[in-house]
């Protein structure tokens, strides 16, 4: 499904309901958007940085941890009939920080041991170029255990959201909960910052992440202050996955690729106006 087919989907949703009394509700507040997202292992090769060897396999537990933010959130919504509703959810972009995240044993045990040793030592590595090789890869697992933890990228997301909801009670109850089925779209745009490009060390680094269509669930209650505002609390989550894919430029080559799959938490408090 393309975008363009996803804004028709949306028109003709919020179209919907013929001769029926309808009425539209704009919601606008703050969310805290929890991805929940933490990417499988990174695969692929990194650069070494060694003529001889210019490639090597990227270690396992190599992760990349999207962290939560806060964001301005904004809806329409177009009542169909007395309890059901057609709504769009959409928002300021927030942009979430990326955390390396190092999840692997014998590299932290191979970095601690280069912490202690940080000059070649044969009683310690070994001797001739088993040694010589022992102590590069101490030498490796140290850089990548530095960055665990370091922000090294942010992802700004726009991720619209269509729902149908059913509204429980009656059309002038003053409480009204709700539940909403639909389907998200989310896009997504990296940006390595300077300490990612710094944990690479070779050159300008490029990451991709591919968009997202899933369906998406919400839930959550409103409060009739007056005939024409309210306060609405909600919940909503969606299905989402992403590929990545991170390229550096010094070393031909020089690739890894990953995935999100997640299912983020979004908590929203706004105000409502109904027109």
């Amino acid at each position: 499904m393309k975008m363009s087919n996803f804004t028709l989907a949306v028109a003709a949703m919020m179209a919907a309901g013929g001769a029926c009394a309808q009425s539209y509700t704009l919601k606008v507040g703050g969310a805290y958007i929890d991805p929940r997202a933490t990417s499988s292992d990174l695969s692929g090769l990194l650069p070494t940085h060694n003529p001889s060897v210019p490639l090597s396999p990227a270690p396992s537990g190599l992760q990349l941890e999207v962290m939560p933010k806060a964001a301005l959130v904004f809806s329409i919504a177009r009542s169909l009939d007395e309890h059901w509703e057609a709504e769009v959810l959409l928002g300021i972009p927030p942009k979430h920080d990326v955390k390396l995240r190092v999840n692997n044993p014998s590299l932290k045990a191979a970095a601690a041991v280069y912490a202690t040793y940080p000059t070649y030592n044969a009683a310690v590595y070994g001797s001739g170029a088993a040694g010589l090789q022992a102590y590069a890869s101490a030498q490796g697992a140290a850089h990548i255990n530095a960055y665990d933890g370091k922000v090294v990228s942010t992802l700004t997301q726009f991720a619209p959201t269509a729902f149908l909801n059913y509204r429980f009670g009656s059309a002038k109850a003053t409480f009204r909960p709700y539940l909403g089925v639909g389907v998200n779209y989310t896009k997504v745009k990296p940006n390595v910052n300077a300490t990612g490009t710094e944990f690479y060390s070779d050159g300008k680094v490029k990451a991709t992440v591919s968009d997202s269509f899933g369906l998406a669930f919400q839930m959550g209650a409103s409060y009739q202050i007056t005939p024409q505002w309210l306060l609405n609390a909600a919940w909503a989550t969606a299905a989402v996955r992403n590929d990545i894919v991170i390229r550096t430029e010094g070393t031909p080559g020089s690739e890894q690729r990953g995935f999100y799959r997640f299912h983020p938490s979004i908590f929203m408090l706004t105000a409502g106006y109904k027109f």
